[in-house]
C-alpha cells in the first residue's frame, strides 16, 4: 500500500496522443495550479506508478483502463477528468477511482455555494403520465462494458412498456432506436425531457439533467446512481427536493474551471485526507 504523505502530495499525469484542446487546457491549468495546493504533478506519456494519485482525462476510453487498474490495485487513487455535468463550455469534472463520482459525492456534506453561484435552474418538469425516455450510450461505454447493456436496457424497455406507459429513445449521437421504439428526437435535451414520467440510462449526464428537472432516474452507473435506484418501479417518483438539491450541491463540487485548479487540489487534498 501507498503511504500517505502529509505534506505534499505526488501526481502522474498520463497524457494521451492525440489529445484534444480541451484535454490539453485542463491538464496544463492542473500542473499550474498544483504548487499553490501542496502538490507535485509529473507529466507521463506512459504509466509509471509511482505516485500517490495517477490524473487523466477520457476515463472511458478503452486505453485508460489498464493504468487506472493499476493505480487503484497498488493503493493508490485515480483523478479522472472529463466533461462537466453543466457549464461544459468552460467547466470540466473530476471523479475519484472511476468515470463518475458516485461513490463520493454524497460521502459528506458540503456547502451548496458552487452549485447556487453557477445559477442552475432547478424546475418541475415531471409528468407521471408522460413517456419514459431511455438515453442510449455512446461507442466507447459500448466497449467498457459490453454486452451487459443491451440485456439491461432490453429489460428496462419490456418493463416500461408492461406498464402501459409510451416509451422513447434519445440515441447517443443520432445512433438507432431499438426495434419497434420511437426515437425521442434530438432536440434540446431539456426540450426531450419536459413532460417525461422517466428516464431510464445505463449511464448519461442525461440523468444530471433529468434530476434537476425533477425527472425520476433509473441508471446503473453514472454520478446519478448515487441517489436514484438501477430497476424499474410502476411507481417511480422524483428525488425528494432535499435529497435532489444535496446532490447537486455536493455535484457542484466535483466540477471545475481552469482557473480553479488551486482550489480543486485543495478540495481533492481535503476530501482524500
Amino acid at each position: 500500500m501507498i503511504a500517505a504523505s502529509v505534506a505534499t502530495k505526488t501526481v502522474e499525469c498520463l497524457r494521451f496522443s492525440p489529445e484534444t484542446f480541451r484535454a490539453a487546457e485542463v491538464l496544463r491549468a492542473l500542473g499550474r495550479g498544483a504548487p499553490g495546493a501542496g502538490v507535485t504533478v509529473e507529466q507521463t506519456s506512459e504509466y509509471v506508478g509511482k505516485s500517490e494519485w495517477l490524473l487523466l482525462w477520457g476515463p472511458g476510453a478503452p486505453n485508460r483502463f489498464g493504468p487506472m487498474r493499476q493505480q487503484l490495485e497498488r493503493g493508490g487513487h485515480v483523478l479522472a477528468c472529463d466533461c462537466a455535468y453543466w457549464e461544459r463550455d468552460r467547466k470540466f469534472r473530476i471523479s475519484i477511482d472511476g468515470a463518475h463520482p458516485q461513490r463520493w459525492v454524497l460521502k459528506q456534506p458540503l456547502s451548496a455555494s458552487r452549485f447556487t453561484a453557477d445559477g442552475i435552474t432547478v424546475v418541475d418538469a415531471w409528468d407521471p403520465t408522460g413517456p419514459v425516455i431511455i438515453a442510449g450510450i455512446g461507442e466507447k461505454a459500448s466497449v467498457q462494458y459490453g454486452a451487459a447493456v443491451p440485456a439491461w436496457e432490453a429489460a428496462m424497455l419490456r418493463a416500461a412498456t408492461e406498464s402501459g406507459r409510451r416509451v422513447l429513445y434519445r440515441p447517443k449521437k443520432n445512433g438507432p432506436a431499438p426495434a419497434g421504439v420511437s426515437l425521442a428526437g434530438n432536440g434540446p435535451i431539456e426540450q426531450v425531457l419536459r413532460g417525461a414520467s422517466a428516464l431510464i440510462t445505463w449511464h448519461s449526464n442525461v440523468a444530471v439533467d433529468a434530476i434537476r428537472m425533477g425527472i425520476p432516474v433509473v441508471c446503473k452507473d453514472g454520478a446519478a446512481a448515487a441517489c436514484c435506484t438501477s430497476e424499474w418501479a410502476d411507481d417511480l417518483r422524483p428525488l425528494t427536493a432535499e435529497w435532489r438539491d444535496r446532490f447537486l450541491g455536493n455535484l457542484a463540487w466535483f466540477q471545475w474551471s481552469p482557473n480553479e485548479a488551486s482550489a480543486c487540489w485543495a478540495f481533492l487534498r481535503e476530501l482524500l485526507a
